[in-house]
């Protein structure tokens, strides 16, 4: 009886997921869209009101800029979550490494550091590299976004029972405030992994993520069976 209950309760838990990832969304693109209608309020008196026209431009322009950024991984999330990943060889290294070589530029300006190198343990996985391409990205973004002058986040992998179990943290990572921007692009993160029938394990503080994949002849996740941990973060 607990076998047959298991699956629908399993399901019931993912539905209920992904409709909390989905009100994160809604909740992210809230307070650019505030903005917006203040600054185009404000753009909207008379001249004589004296406003620094330009200055409400830019304002209206970063507000649109970050409601387009959330509706986009609000879309990614929901291709996620509803379409079949791809399941074929490829180098997980090679896919990420652009990745890291551009965060890690645009980091260095801020005192951050990003250490990551390939090694042995970097051999050829099975999944959907694009999916998994963004996953890192995005968590990339993210521990940019939390980390303070003089962090360093380090990237690495190895190979654990037939899986490549790829490591992302930052164990000088201060207290910052966690927005329904950063629980959205978790939760992207997550499905982009889970959707490959991966393992996705996040820890807030200090801030660290693991995936993993199936090496190439390695081991294989069990469909409907995936060890993933749900953040609740408030």
């Amino acid at each position: 009886m607990l076998k047959e209950c298991a699956a629908p309760a399993a399901s019931a838990d993912r539905s209920a997921k992904f409709h909390r990832d989905l009100a994160n969304g809604l909740h992210a693109m809230a307070q650019p869209l505030t903005m917006l209608r203040a600054a185009v309020e404000v753009l909207g008196l008379p001249p004589s009101a004296g406003v620094d026209r330009q200055r409400y431009l830019e304002i209206s322009a970063g507000a649109v800029e970050r409601t387009c950024n959330v509706f986009a991984n609000v879309q990614d999330l929901l291709t996620a979550s509803v379409t079949d990943a791809q399941h074929a060889r490829f180098d997980l290294w090679e896919a990420i490494a652009p990745r890291i070589d551009d965060n890690r530029r645009l980091l260095q300006a801020s005192g951050i550091t990003i250490a990551a190198a390939a090694n042995p343990a970097w051999r050829p996985v099975v999944g959907d590299a694009g999916r998994t391409e963004q996953a890192v990205a995005v968590l990339l973004q993210i521990a940019g976004d939390l980390a303070s002058k003089g962090d360093v986040i380090e990237l690495s992998g190895s190979a654990v029972g037939g899986f490549l179990q790829l490591r992302l943290e930052n164990s000088n990572r201060r207290s910052k405030r966690v927005d329904s921007t950063v629980r959205l692009g978790l939760a992207l993160a997550e499905a982009n992994i889970v959707s490959q029938h991966g393992s996705y394990e996040f820890s807030e503080d200090p801030f660290r993520v693991s995936l993993a994949l199936p090496l190439e002849g390695g081991g294989e996740w069990a469909v409907g069976c995936v060890n993933h941990s749900e953040a609740h973060l408030g």
